[in-house]
């Protein structure tokens, strides 16, 4: 090693080298950044990961929890309501395959007598209208309306005086 080669290394070891200085110049940033507005932006983004974090990890999976407890009710309940069908419907063929209750069923759906019965069959009144022109003959029945229904009223009958 020469003389010169000496000095070179001697001066180097004073002078602080290039990767220290970069160091530096990094901390003196990065101290900048912290102490600026870099910090407010750094718990932004922090309180912005933190809520996204907590909505993703409770938030979400607990709406999700009460809407299918909900959905599971109303599935329950339609069960029950179609298993009380099915009991009925049970209890309905069970009847229905007796003896007894095929000729029950006939009797009422096709009208079955057995032999020596006599079918009747009645069907129900109309209603009739009790508001007639106040013309003749419709006069005429009118009168005979109140009168019956009079004396329908006082022997104590069903029918109700109609108004003329």
């Amino acid at each position: 090693m020469t003389s010169r080669d000496k000095k070179s290394t001697k001066g180097a070891a004073t002078q602080p080298s290039l990767l220290s200085r970069l160091a530096a110049q990094a901390f003196s940033r990065a101290r900048q950044f912290w102490d600026g507005p870099g910090r407010i932006g750094v718990i932004a983004l922090g309180s912005v990961l933190a809520i996204a974090a907590a909505y993703s990890l409770v938030i979400a999976p607990m709406r999700s929890y009460f809407s299918q407890r909900s959905m599971v009710a109303d599935k329950t309940a339609e069960f029950e309501t179609l298993a009380d069908a099915n009991e009925q419907l049970q209890i309905e063929i069970n009847k229905l395959n007796t003896p007894e209750g095929i000729r029950n069923a006939a009797r009422a759906q096709l009208g079955y007598v057995l032999p020596g019965e006599q079918r009747l069959s009645l069907v129900k009144m109309p209603e009739l209208p009790t508001d007639l022109p106040a013309q003749w003959p419709y006069s005429m029945v009118t009168n005979i309306l109140q009168v019956r229904a009079e004396v329908a009223a006082k022997a104590g009958g069903p029918l109700s005086p109609l108004a003329p």
